[in-house]
């Protein structure tokens, strides 16, 4: 007898919309890929080259123990939305976790005779589904392969702006202060943040406009259809007071921009963007470090700067931890 049962729903998300956002809730940290507007944004924009398969494990008292939010491509499962994207990849389950509903789960894709290969991708490194889906795949006859895919730089934040700064390096610390003096002295400063629905909607032309200007490679990587998710997913998860934007602004002009979102204590830095005519003032981490500056104030827990080892992340004092992505193969004799 085991405490979980496994279902598959594939209609609709809001045959478990109720208990999705309990999930959430009941979760000590959740992310903001976690809410379900989320997968139901990225699925409207990209999904229509994949099956939608939303996996619920129940205990035997009939309550939703762990969601797995997956998409099958061909012969491939896979976490619903992908690494351009999503940073953080985990199933929803209740804490402390069963392990039986991971069992139950990788019998239940197993049973799936035509997916050949698991891909789990973005799982945070302390995430108990690596080991517990690599056991229960393994014993099944499943190849698995764990490897690092990335890592995703975070600061636990003191519970004060001195502190903070007394806390970084000290070269790091003298060239940040400089920075702020030198910002300073070019005129008026200030930074906005931005929250409520209809803002945020009327400034995300600034953001993307910011966003492309950066680099050529961000130019390439905000295609019209990434701008319509950025806008949709920015204003939807602003209804639930997830969204920070950020403008750092010089002389009324904005140079720099952030889109942050914050879930339980946590902020995640999703992405940004700045006037490369404005480098020299050093704009794009200045607006980070205000964004650092305006969490502490409001009492968060963990600055995450997400995916991805840039080098303004290590100057503003974080960490990294490592993004994990697990692989399994059917191996061709598990198949009889």
């Amino acid at each position: 007898m085991t405490c979980c049962s496994a279902q598959i729903q594939t209609e609709t998300f809001e045959s478990l919309s109720f208990e999705w956002q309990n999930m959430i809730q009941e979760r000590l940290e959740s992310t903001f890929f976690d809410q379900q507007v989320w997968h139901k944004v990225w699925w409207s924009e990209f999904g229509n080259d994949f099956q939608l398969k939303v996996l619920a494990a129940y205990s035997d008292s009939g309550s939703v123990e762990l969601i797995a939010p997956l998409m099958v491509d061909g012969n491939e499962i896979s976490f619903l939305g992908s690494t351009d994207l999503v940073d953080y990849h985990d199933f929803l389950f209740k804490e402390p976790s069963d392990a039986n509903c991971i069992q139950l789960l990788v019998e239940v894709i197993h049973e799936m005779t035509e997916i050949s290969k698991i891909s789990l991708e973005s799982l945070p490194e302390s995430s108990s589904t690596i080991i517990r889906f690599r056991s229960y795949a393994e014993q099944l006859g499943w190849q698995v392969e764990v490897a690092q895919e990335d890592v995703a730089p975070r600061i636990e934040l003191p519970s004060t702006w001195d502190d903070y700064m007394t806390n970084l390096r000290k070269k790091d610390r003298h060239e940040l202060r400089r920075k702020f003096r030198r910002l300073k002295q070019a005129g008026d400063v200030r930074q906005v943040e931005l929250i409520s629905p209809n803002d945020v909607e009327n400034a995300m032309g600034d953001f993307i406009r910011l966003h492309r200007m950066s680099t050529a490679g961000k130019e390439q990587f905000m295609t019209g259809q990434r701008e319509r998710f950025f806008r949709n997913v920015a204003v939807e998860l602003a209804k639930q007071g997830l969204t920070r934007l950020c403008f750092l602004e010089v002389n009324n002009e904005r140079v720099a921009t952030s889109l942050s979102f914050v879930c339980t204590g946590v902020r995640y830095l999703y992405n940004s963007g700045y006037n490369p005519a404005h480098s020299n003032l050093s704009v794009g981490l200045l607006n980070h470090a205000l964004a650092i500056k305006s969490s502490i104030e409001s009492g968060h827990r963990v600055f995450d700067f997400m995916r991805g080892s840039e080098a303004y992340k290590y100057h503003l004092g974080g960490i990294d931890r490592q993004i994990c992505a697990l692989t399994a193969f059917r191996q061709s004799d598990s198949m009889n």
